[in-house]
């Protein structure tokens, strides 16, 4: 490993590299930031929750960028600097790219999918964004359903969470039980 002299203040500010390797660094976290998107974007929605798969990236990105500097002296300020701004420009222009193609929205936000309909799961649909009917179940019970009888509709919104749409009172289903029977009973 090469000596490190403390405080040299032209490496820690400017690095060994020329300055033409700044322009490099904007590549580097242009391709690096949209490969994440597309890895988020399949990954699927329950790990982000309540964040935007592009708030969850910035955080990702500026955390390793900001990480990197501090621990590595052959990193340069400078270069997590251009990094940092780069990666910001990056989030500013697809969020207004997203508003104004919907179509770039849909893919890095994706939409709401329909899990549940008539008291059955669509099967699919689980498969689709890795999701098992426990995980479903304890979610349904935690919003206090008892009988999978009593659901018209439920959808995996873009955020992770599940919004349930319950048949009218005397338009329920006979469904799978929910609730445990206690050995009370």
């Amino acid at each position: 490993m090469d000596t490190v002299i403390s405080f040299d203040l032209e490496r820690i500010f400017l690095g060994d590299q020329p300055l033409f390797f700044l322009g490099e660094l904007v590549l580097r976290s242009l391709v690096i930031y949209l490969l994440a998107i597309v890895i988020l974007r399949i990954g699927g929605k329950r790990s982000r929750k309540q964040l935007t798969i592009l708030e969850l990236l910035l955080l990702i990105a500026l955390g390793s960028v900001i990480g990197d500097v501090m621990f590595y002296p052959s990193i340069a300020v400078i270069y997590t600097i251009v990094v940092m701004i780069s990666i910001l420009l990056i989030q500013l222009a697809l969020e207004k790219l997203k508003i104004k193609f919907n179509s770039l929205d849909k893919f890095i936000n994706s939409t709401p999918t329909l899990i549940i309909k008539d008291g059955n799961f669509i099967e699919a649909n689980l498969k689709k964004e890795n999701l098992t009917k426990a995980e479903i179940f304890s979610a349904l019970r935690l919003e206090g359903i008892r009988n999978m009888g009593e659901l018209e509709y439920v959808y995996l919104e873009i955020p992770g969470s599940f919004s349930i749409f319950k048949f009218e009172k005397g338009k329920e289903r006979e469904g799978y039980q929910l609730v445990p029977y206690t050995a009370d009973e």
